[in-house]
């Protein structure tokens, strides 16, 4: 099942609406649910975005999975004109991991971690589907870096690996775009990399939330990073260094994780610099493509 985040207008001061991409539709998931409890009345309350959806999955894919069986999720009208946004346009937070793959250490010259290095992306950063990466004046190398997202549904704290898996709600695609001379000069002063990876819109996410029912194994995706149509990265989840139940049972060790919690697992080698003009294309075929034209601050 596939849900996405939706405005009626594309405005920034519009409210946004959670909703279920349903075979090439975008179906209002408050319009679904009030079909749901016609049939089978059980009084739940609608959640009114998707990070409060999260948290209540476990709730309504099943009455949702019922409509699909019963044939009446094709005879529920859409949503047209509408603005698809990040699928969680204000994440709870988002946790980034860095050089979470070897080669991808190797390539800009670091060690391979012995283990998770977390970071953190701010909200201010996250933009969706078809919304520019805007770079400012003066900001030096600005480097593409495409991942998959892990999306926390149920919350936990000192989760074991063994139980990790149970508390993911679903995946995305996020691209963590970085000031890559910023990071280089933070690190040769020992500082942290908050900066550089925090500027404005260095953060699309999307195109929807992939619940985790429908990808029972992620280390089996693969994915592809394209500038201008061209393959920049290929890489295989089975790769990565910390595997997601690794990865959730060492921020949780330390951090209790909450719905809406998003854990950007890193990316594969391959990184580059983009500039205004490019357009950025993120794929897990599972997931979609995420894409993202890349604009000068100026032109804003």
């Amino acid at each position: 099942m596939k849900f996405v985040c939706y405005k009626e207008y594309d405005d920034p001061e519009e409210p946004t609406f959670p909703g279920i991409l349903y075979k090439g539709k975008t179906l209002p998931f408050a319009r679904v649910a009030a079909v749901a409890d016609a049939i089978h009345p059980r009084a739940l309350l609608v959640p009114e975005d998707l990070n409060q959806l999260i948290a209540s999955l476990h709730l309504f894919t099943p009455l949702i999975k019922e409509l699909e069986r019963a044939k009446i999720m094709d005879q529920i009208w859409q949503e047209v004109g509408v603005t698809v946004v990040a699928p969680l346009p204000r994440p709870n937070r988002i946790f980034g991991i860095g050089r979470n793959y070897s080669e991808h250490a190797t390539e800009l010259g670091n060690d391979i971690p012995s283990e998770p290095i977390v970071f953190n992306k701010t909200e201010n950063t996250v933009i969706g589907p078809d919304k520019a990466i805007v770079i400012p004046p003066n900001a030096g190398r600005i480097d593409f870096e495409g991942e998959l997202a892990v999306v926390i549904g149920r919350p936990g704290k000192h989760i074991t690996e063994a139980d990790a898996m149970s508390h993911v709600a679903g995946y995305t695609l996020f691209n963590d775009v970085t000031a890559r001379d910023e990071q280089k000069r933070l690190q040769a002063r020992s500082l942290p990399w908050y900066m550089a990876k925090n500027y404005d819109t260095f953060g699309p996410l999307g195109p929807c939330l992939v619940t985790a029912d429908e990808i029972k194994d992620p280390s089996t995706l693969e994915i592809t990073t394209r500038v201008n149509d061209q393959v920049k990265q290929q890489g295989k989840l089975s790769d990565l260094l910390f595997s997601i139940p690794k990865l959730i049972a060492f921020i949780s060790s330390r951090i209790a994780l909450e719905p809406g919690d998003v854990i950007a697992t890193g990316t594969p080698p391959g990184v580059g610099p983009i500039v205004p003009g490019d357009v950025v294309e993120i794929e897990i075929p599972e997931i979609g493509i995420l894409s993202n034209p890349v604009a000068a601050e100026e032109d804003f």
